[in-house]
């Protein structure tokens, strides 16, 4: 698969089969993140992958997956929750050496994410990315020290849903037909793209 074909392959992935994911590619997943652009090469994040099949209940309670148009969690059948999970941590203490604001490092993780992401469609896997999530508990789950944050969660498994890209007309807003199948509005490329000026 060439880099265009994933990226217009690449959706968001929610649901997932009932099937463990190997540590080969999840490590090799975490080793795309690791070779994503880092502003001024400075490398503030670290990952820890998480594929216990006993930390994973655990780990679904504290990361809002389910989108807005999904099921309340206590409705989800846990069998098609995430099998594993990559959460980026940014290192306070290698931030604060290198004197750099948060919100540069922030594009750090997105890159990282994005790469993460590619590598795992790459092997089969769909992911993820999720914002929403409790930070003190994980914190706690997986033994996290102060001097770090979770700036980003990436849930994973191999895909149980086919979301449809789609070309957005009035809204972009992402809904759910009765065949419980995603539908994701996107811009058209002409009505977003100026050519060497704006308008």
């Amino acid at each position: 698969m060439d880099v265009g074909e994933a990226i217009y392959k690449r959706r968001t992935i929610r649901r997932f089969q009932d099937r463990p994911v190997s540590y080969d590619f999840l490590e090799k997943c975490v080793d795309a993140g690791r070779l994503a652009p880092s502003g001024r090469n400075h490398q503030l994040c670290e990952y820890i992958i998480v594929d216990d099949k006993q930390m994973l209940p655990r780990m679904f309670e504290n990361v809002q997956v389910w989108g807005q148009l999904e099921a309340p969690k206590e409705e989800v059948d846990l069998r098609r929750a995430p099998r594993a999970y990559i959460i980026i941590l940014i290192n306070r203490t290698w931030e604060n050496e290198a004197s750099r604001p948060r919100w540069i490092t922030t594009y750090d993780v997105g890159f990282a994410a994005e790469n993460i992401i590619l590598s795992a469609l790459e092997q089969g896997l769909g992911a993820c990315p999720a914002l929403m999530f409790k930070e003190e508990k994980l914190k706690q789950i997986l033994n996290i020290p102060e001097s770090h944050d979770v700036a980003l969660v990436v849930a994973m498994g191999y895909p149980d849903e086919s979301p449809v890209m789609e070309v957005a007309t009035d809204s972009v807003k992402p809904w759910v037909d009765n065949e419980h199948v995603r539908h994701i509005p996107k811009r058209k490329l002409e009505d977003i793209t100026y050519r060497n000026q704006f308008a």
